[in-house]
């Protein structure tokens, strides 16, 4: 079977455009998925950013190995860097806002794009000098050139990654997400000794000295590997109802919580105890409810928080390290429910004051992921 003179040419335009179409998609898809993530986690998917083009380099430097598999290697490559670049520049702008200190976020902006410019000439120069000094070929064509490419490219992409990782960690990010939240208001807690019976609330005074400025967190922040919280007892933020409804003692819990049977006011949050969980250990569950608004998602938090911390104390009291609910919907959760909405009641409004001062922006929340599961009772 022969081929024309022009069907050739057309496989391989066709190759490049379906490479290039998937990796496009790709990105696509994945900036779907992410969403407002890379404004609550910059540092995070920055780096992991670093990771996928490192990786998608590697990949594309080895498709001569395997030269029948080129389209599939090809556009696996494509689609990392797509990811790579999309998280690449939607972290950039959420990092620059970070040094706009006199809302010059456009200067900001175009020095940061000048010094990328001036790195990526730097590095196309020394990448035409070190590969003329690239003299020394293995005799096999497939890895004819393989063997110091990818000697060349390791040390130049563990830099890269390091220098990535050390940039981020200087990058001081004021938003509130669960992470920072969670060390701001564990700190409080715990410094404050909340879950106490009797304990007053914390002063003003109090308040300064507990409460890290978002310097103090982002120099603590875990971004590379997975996040830990500071709270033994694990928080669940607006789960599926329907996983309550019909196990155990979740219907009985369920219905307590939805009815706020232990809160001292109404409000638009509901929590409740699940003790169903496969490892054996509780955990609190908090929803949102749709009319839910940004002081609502703070106090909501600080309440759970503050439940978590009591249940803890509750815990590690228990000799034989049983939870606290043996039949039923436990008398001493409720007391414990209570207790906390009174401190949240009385503390939050000062602490959201203090954190204000402190330089948190308290009006950028990423709690939940969207409103699509919050809750609205009828």
């Amino acid at each position: 079977m022969g081929l024309g003179a022009g069907s050739i040419p057309m496989a391989a335009a066709l190759n490049w455009i379906i490479k290039d179409g998937l990796g496009q998609l790709g990105g696509v898809v994945y900036a779907s998925f992410v969403s407002d993530k890379f404004d609550s986690e910059p540092k995070r998917y920055r780096f992991q950013a670093t990771i996928a083009m490192q990786g998608a380099n590697v990949l594309e430097l080895l498709t001569p190995l395997w030269p029948g598999y080129f389209l599939i290697i090809a556009s696996i490559s494509n689609i990392g860097k797509n990811m790579a670049w999309l998280a690449s520049s939607a972290t950039r702008a959420q990092m620059n806002k970070t040094f706009a200190l006199r809302d010059n976020l456009g200067d900001i902006t175009g020095k940061s794009g000048s010094q990328t410019t001036a790195a990526g000439l730097v590095g196309t120069g020394l990448g035409v000098v070190i590969a003329a000094m690239m003299t020394y070929f293995t005799e096999d064509p497939a890895v004819l050139p393989l063997i110091p490419m990818c000697l060349t490219f390791l040390p130049f992409a563990v830099f890269n990654v390091y220098s990535n990782y050390r940039s981020s960690y200087y990058v001081t990010t004021s938003s509130l997400n669960v992470p920072r939240t969670e060390t701001v208001f564990y700190s409080v807690l715990k410094e404050s000794a909340f879950g106490k019976d009797g304990l007053p609330a914390a002063t003003r005074q109090q308040l300064e000295r507990f409460i890290p400025t978002p310097k103090d967190v982002a120099h603590a922040e875990v971004f590379v590997g997975r996040y830990r919280s500071p709270f033994s007892v694990d928080l669940d933020i607006e789960p599926a109802v329907s996983r309550y409804t019909g196990q155990g003692d979740g219907p009985e819990g369920l219905n307590r919580a939805l009815r706020q049977l232990d809160f001292v006011q109404a409000e638009r949050y509901y929590i409740m105890l699940d003790e169903t969980t496969t490892r054996g250990t509780s955990k609190v569950v908090l929803w949102f409810d749709k009319q839910a608004k940004g002081s609502d998602l703070i106090q909501g938090f600080f309440h759970a928080c503050a439940a978590r911390l009591a249940l803890e104390r509750i815990n590690s009291n228990n000799n034989n390290n049983r939870t606290v609910m043996e039949t039923g919907y436990c008398r001493e959760w409720s007391k414990v429910i209570s207790l906390a909405h009174k401190q949240a009641l009385e503390t939050v409004p000062r602490v959201v004051e203090v954190m204000d001062q402190q330089g948190w922006d308290t009006t950028s929340l990423f709690l939940t992921d969207g409103d699509l599961d919050r809750i609205q009772l009828q």
